[in-house]
């Protein structure tokens, strides 16, 4: 499920209150441009990519659990579940709430190699994010990817990604 909010839903920052949080689930993604705080937990394997058009704070974050949907990216129900057919969905709903396509920034975050180390989902994870950035034209401008820790995201206004892993250590990307 996809969450977008209109941009002239400023009220909760109008009156001081903190941003609203928009809660990001395994295989999904969301899009706001409100001032919202988008936030993703369980990240081990799984890869979050985070983008924003700094000119006008629209932001997105998915959190894919595999790397592609094998050439069934237009077929697949679900497609935040896979890197590819999830950012590709992204870059759109991104488009259609104002974004700017062509001054997209990146950060990416998890890919970690937790317990199954034969499959190496997480470096798959993080590999295919790489390539579909990169063919889609959008800069990583900051990355926390791989080890063997599970990390948590919380996507603030203006792009900030904050990040902490589960072994306590936190940090802004």
């Amino acid at each position: 499920m996809s969450h977008l909010t209109p941009s002239g839903d400023r009220t909760a920052s109008n009156r001081g209150e903190p941003p609203r949080r928009v809660k990001v689930g395994v295989g999904d993604l969301a899009v706001v441009n409100d001032g919202a705080t988008l936030t993703t937990s369980g990240l081990g394997s799984c890869v979050a990519v985070a983008l924003v058009d700094p000119v006008t704070d629209t932001r997105g974050l998915l959190h894919a659990m595999l790397p592609s949907a094998d050439g069934n990216a237009s077929h697949t129900p679900r497609p935040a579940k896979y890197v590819d057919s999830g950012l590709g969905t992204l870059v759109d709903e991104l488009a259609s709430a104002g974004a700017s396509p062509a001054r997209l920034e990146a950060r990416l975050v998890g890919g970690a190699e937790m317990l199954d180390l034969t499959a190496a989902v997480g470096p798959r994870n993080v590999d295919r994010a790489r390539e579909c950035l990169e063919d889609a034209g959008i800069p990583i401008v900051a990355s926390d990817v791989g080890d063997a820790v599970g990390r948590t995201v919380r996507f603030l206004s203006g792009g900030d990604l904050a990040v902490r892993a589960a072994d306590g250590f936190e940090r802004t990307l």
